[in-house]
């Protein structure tokens, strides 16, 4: 755990090295793309796709398991999917 925590200790001065990206990521998100997958750690999606930082809005899920959209009973991931979507503009 402590390899983890040094590394988040470190950020903000590994951030520095990069000052316009992480100001334009300050700016608000505009991903590109809603990217849906399992929560298995093993999975990052960035190293996939070669994503930037606010390229992709990532929906991990168990299994990958989205369930059908039910009014009635609504769910975390039909929430994400509509807000990537309507708020967020991704296609």
């Amino acid at each position: 755990m402590q390899p983890f925590i040094d590394h988040a200790r470190s950020f903000q001065q590994r951030t520095a090295a990069r000052p316009e990206e992480f100001a334009r990521l300050a700016e608000g998100q505009a991903p590109q793309a809603l990217f849906i997958t399992c929560s298995d750690s093993r999975v990052v999606p960035s190293l996939i796709t070669g994503a930037r930082p606010g390229e992709l809005f990532e929906l991990r899920t168990a299994g990958n398991i989205v369930p059908p959209y039910a009014s009635e009973h609504p769910t975390s991931e039909a929430a994400t999917i509509e807000y990537a979507v309507e708020v967020l503009g991704v296609t």
